[in-house]
Formats: structure tokens, sequence, C-alpha cells
């Protein structure tokens, strides 16, 4: 492959050794201002005024004009005045001169320092402007794709004039312009430019131009692909490049060599950075340069309004129709931090107050348990995420979802483990809470840590005692219980229904199965009418029975008395009436084998009593009523002998 020769608007700066301190805050001593302007540490004029990695260079134009640039390389940036925000303006472009018979173009570049790197998350994109080309970024040297191809193609000059303006957002195929975004930490990268059409003279342009930008580059006019010329609203500086302490991966191993350690400041807080490494800051309620000694104001009786451990009992819980916990907070002394102030305005297109996070993005929901934001953009672009902050703690918080309109958030940057080894700035201050690492999702690079309450309790973790119990019962779509629920503290049991019965959900309790009803109306409605009928024929004839008993009994007593008695009063002295079970029982239920002897009103059986005593009982054969006086006589002449 042929290399054509390539203007290159960028250079390399050769970096210090990694052994070199890290900070030569304590000497800096005097160090002017040659570039016209103050210039915060760790940057500086030369070696002696500034951080490994951070020195810088003034140029001056024929015109007298000054500019900043990175060490001793062509690269120009502009440094802002402030170390709040981690960031600054460089300029990363090329121009690519297309040659007669060379097919493929490559353009290399490299960080100027190891403290800096073009952030995924700082929406920016690779452009590139030309006519029938294809480009394709790589991640350093490496044959392995960082992200997507995208070519561009050109019409001729009276089509392409008439084209209207228009984005170069980023799609396959564009119209004299097309965009790679940024999605990983790139520190190095290398764009391979092909052309499409082998054929010299049917090239529309002469020229390709490649930058790096923001949004701010994205508003194109297609005839400028073929003038080689630069989008309009295109800016030399429109590169952002997020730096960082690079000698160490995070706060917790840089504050282990207190040596090194670069936040110099009394008061002074530790960042991790999104791009590796740690940043300084001075707290909310003081101002100055967290790099130098004494660089933090010291206020002996700060204010508790940017950092309350817990909000006041008076705190607004909403606006509009937005619910507001804490953290965050709309009044002073309600919200965590100022990363989660949010200003309660009138809403525009609405008669409800909107709860705003910077001065283009409202949120509409505000999720606890999940770490979310749902948020809506004026713009209806996140490109320049937090673009209306004005500190760099509020985007180090807050990170782009994969879904639109999502925002994560967490309560510190640090890990769990790092934030619990300092009781006094944990933040999950309920009982019963637990602590979550949280990713960012595009280059799941650690975001920090928040909370979330335990299972079988609900509320909000932040606030003391804010976790309460779940009654599980109550909430019966979330918590399936084919039973009865019984909620104890942190949990719930279910109590299973017994075998024929199944749950009620409307009332919460154990009905028969519609199996088991079924049968029994079945059995109701058929076989159960013959039985009832059957159980009724039994009971009648048994009462029948026991009626004829009781009758016989009744009148064959009447009689037998009344001829004993009238015959011999002495003979009721001598007379025992037996009831029939008794002489069943003595003669074996007339058995057989104990007859004795027939006559002709019935049979003689031989009995013997309970008492032991033999005795011979009769019994009537007959069943005309006109016998039975005879039979009665016989009787009453028997029992008078012995």
């Amino acid at each position: 492959m042929s290399t054509a020769m390539v203007l290159l608007v960028l250079a390399v700066l050769v970096l210090p050794s990694a052994s070199a301190s890290e900070n030569t805050a304590a000497g800096l001593g005097n160090c002017s201002d040659p570039c016209g302007y103050a210039i915060p540490y760790p940057f500086g004029v030369g070696p002696r005024c500034s951080s490994p990695g951070f020195s810088l260079t003034c140029a001056v134009d024929t015109d007298n004009s000054t500019h900043v640039l990175l060490g001793n390389t062509r690269t120009e940036v502009d440094i802002p005045p402030s170390t709040s925000y981690p960031s600054l303006r460089a300029s990363i472009s090329y121009s690519v001169r297309m040659i007669p018979g060379v097919r493929d173009y490559s353009v290399h570049w490299e960080a100027p320092a190891r403290p800096f790197a073009i952030s995924a998350s700082s929406g920016m994109s690779l452009f590139v402007v030309g006519c029938d080309v294809r480009a394709t970024l790589f991640i350093g040297s490496s044959a392995v794709e960082a992200g997507t191809t995208c070519s561009v193609v050109c019409a001729e000059a009276q089509v392409m004039e008439k084209l209207p303006m228009d984005t170069c957002d980023g799609s396959m195929v564009g119209a004299g312009c097309c965009s790679i975004d940024v999605r990983v930490n790139l520190r190095a990268f290398t764009l391979n430019i092909t052309r499409i059409s082998s054929d010299d003279a049917a090239a529309r342009s002469k020229k390709v131009l490649a930058f790096i930008s923001g949004h701010q580059g994205r508003i194109f006019r297609p005839i400028d692909a073929l003038r080689s010329a630069l989008p309009t609203l295109y800016h030399p500086l429109g590169a952002q490049l997020d730096w960082a302490i690079p000698y160490q991966p995070n706060c917790e191993r840089a504050m282990e060599d207190k040596a090194s350690y670069a936040c110099r400041s009394k008061h002074s807080t530790c960042w991790d950075s999104p791009i590796g490494g740690y940043v300084c800051h001075c707290p909310a309620w003081s101002e100055g340069n967290a790099y130098i000694d004494g660089g933090c104001r010291e206020d002996h009786n700060p204010p508790v309004l940017y950092d309350s451990i817990q909000p006041r009992r008076d705190c607004p819980t909403s606006c509009g129709n937005v619910s507001i916990p804490f953290p965050f907070g709309t009044e002073l002394g309600c919200f965590a931090k100022l990363p989660f102030y949010l200003a309660c305005i009138p809403g525009t297109t609405s008669v409800h107050p909107v709860p705003q996070l910077t001065d283009r993005m409202a949120v509409t929901d505000i999720s606890i348990d999940d770490g979310t934001l749902h948020v809506h953009e004026a713009s209806e672009t996140t490109d320049d995420f937090m673009s209306g902050s004005d500190s760099y703690s509020d985007s180090t918080l807050y990170a782009l979802s994969g879904r639109w309109g999502v925002v994560k958030w967490v309560i510190d940057n640090v890990t769990c483990e790092h934030a619990k080894l300092n009781n006094s700035d944990y933040k999950c201050f309920s009982s019963h809470s637990d602590c979550l690492d949280a990713t960012h999702d595009g280059t799941l690079t650690h975001l920090g840590y928040r909370c979330k309450c335990s299972s079988g309790f609900e509320g909000n973790p932040y606030i003391k005692d804010g976790c309460t119990d779940i009654n599980e019962w109550l909430q019966p779509d979330k918590y399936i219980c084919n039973g009865i629920c019984h909620n104890s503290f942190g949990s719930y049991m279910c109590t299973r229904c017994r075998r024929g019965t199944d749950f009620n959900s409307a009332t919460r309790n154990c009905k028969p199965s519609a199996i088991i009803l079924g049968v029994t109306i079945e059995v109701s409605s058929g076989g159960g009418i013959l039985f009832l009928a059957a159980i009724v024929a039994i009971l009648a004839r048994t009462w029948k029975r026991g009626v004829q008993k009781r009758l016989r009994r009744r009148h064959f007593r009447g009689i037998l008395l009344e001829q004993l008695v009238s015959s011999d009063q002495s003979a009721s002295d001598r007379t025992r009436i037996f009831s029939l079970e008794e002489l069943q029982k003595a003669t074996n239920n007339f058995d057989h084998s104990r007859v004795v002897g027939r006559g002709g009103h019935g049979t003689v059986y031989k009995s013997i009593l309970t008492d032991q005593r033999v005795v011979a009982i009769k019994k009537s054969t007959l069943a005309v009523m006109s016998e039975i006086d005879q039979f009665i006589n016989e009787v009453s002449i028997l029992s008078q002998i012995r």
C-alpha cells in the first residue's frame, strides 16, 4: 500500500520519564505569563512551571498574535482559566492530497502527551469531507476496527450546488461528508482512506479533509466537498481533549503515595477520571486551584448548602408533576451535592413547572432504584452532554445510557469498596441498604457507586431510616404467592392452599377448586337424587318396622298380663315378661337345633337363660287374630305348672 504525503497539523510531544515527580508545584516561584494570560497549574510555560506532560509553548505569528502550543509540538490548544473542568480545546485536522495512481492513504494520530485523550463521553466525531472515498478508523496501529466505516460520494457540481445544507450525522454513505463517532477513549488512532473509484479522471475532488470536532462541525454544505472547503461552522480548535494526572490509575492508588499525590491543597478532593488517572477539585463551597498548596480558599464556616448530609424537613418533594427525591433537590440545603441541584422553572409548553438539570436539559423522571434520569433536551441531541453545567463534577456523576433520553447517575465517583472505608463520606445512610458499583454503558469504565434498598425493603437509601419493610401481601402483582401471603421483616412466606382448594386472588383466601366443585354439582344433579331416594326408603322401612315392633310388644304384653291376672292373682307375682331380644339370645336366634317339640299353635325350644336356668320357650306360628286367645290360654296354663 502506498502512502501519500500528508500535511499534519498535530505532532507528538516527547514525555518525561514516568519516574519524574508528578507535581512540582512547590517550586513554581515567579513564573511569568509570556502567552498573555494566566495559565493555571498543572499547565505552565516550560518544565519548571508545569507538571510533567503539561508544558506549553507560546508561538507568536507575524501579526503578533499569540498561540498556545502543547510542549514543542504544533498542536494549538485553548487553555481554560480554571482547572475545575479538566479538558481543553485542540486542533486535530488533516489535509490529504489525492495523488493520481494512488488508491490508499493513511494518517496516524497520537495524544500529544500521556495525560491527554479524546474521551468517549465528550461527544466527539471524526469527520471526512471529500468525494468517492471510504474511511475506516482503527485503534492505534492494530488491525482491529474501532468503529464504523463511512463513505462519501459526490454528484456533478450542478447537482451538489442544489443540495440543501444538512448535518453530517454519521451516515454510512454521505453526500460529500460522513462521520465516525468516537465510542472509546482514544490516545491514538489510524485513519485509512481508500478511493472507491480507480479512475483518476472520474475523481471529483483533489483533496480529502479529516478533522475531530463536536456538534458544531456537523452543519455542512455538500458543494464544499467539491471545493475542498471545510464546513461553514468549522472551528480550528474544535476537538476536545480531556486530561488527567496519569501516573496512577485512580484516586485510591494515588493517595497511597502522599509524596507524589497531585491534590496538594487542603480540603481538595480527588475524582477518578473517565479516561484513566485522576483529577483534583476544590470543595463546592471554595474556589481556587487544588493542584497547589493553599490553592483552595479556606472558609472556616462553610455553608452546608451544596453538601447536605440529609435534606431539610421542609424541602419540596416535587417540581410540577415530577417527584424530586433526595439526593436531588430544588432548594439550598435540599440536595446532597451541587451536581444534584435541579432548577424548578416555569414550563414553556406546560402549565406546570419543569425541573432542569442544565440550561437545555429537562428532567421528566427520577429513579432511585435504577439510578437513572429520564431527560428531554431542547436541542434533541446528546453530543454536548451537560454543556449547560459550570462544574466538571457535574459530568463525572452522570453518563449517557444506552437508551435514548435516559441518563445514569451515581452518588460518588469512587468504588463501593473505597467508599465503605470512609464512613463519614459513605452515602448509603439507611440501614438495610446496599452499595452498587455502576459502569459507563458505552465504555464499560467505572462510573462510581449508587445505593439501593436491600431485598425485601423499599424507599430511599440516601436518607436515614429511608428503607422500610415491604408488605408483600399488598403487592400481589409484584410478589406472586399461590396461597396465603404472610409478611415478615424483610421477606414473606407463602402458605399453600390445601389439596382440593385454589387461591382466590379477589378475596386472598383459598376456595374449593373448580374440579371438585364440578364433581359435587354433577353428583348432586344426577346420582345424588337416587342416593337420597335410597336413604329415604331405608329410613322409612326402619321406622315402619320399629312402629310395628312397638305395637306388637305393647299389644301382646297387655293381653297376656290381663289373662294371667284374671286367672290367678298370684300368677302375676311369679310372672316375668321377657323381651324378644332376650328370647332370641336364649334360643340362639330360635336355632333349629334347639327345637324339642311342635304343637298346634307353635314350636317349643329348649333355652338357657342368663341365670343358667333351663326353660322351654314356645314361639307362636299363627298369624290369625282368632287363634291368639288360644295361644295365650296355653301360655297361661303352662306358666302355672313347673
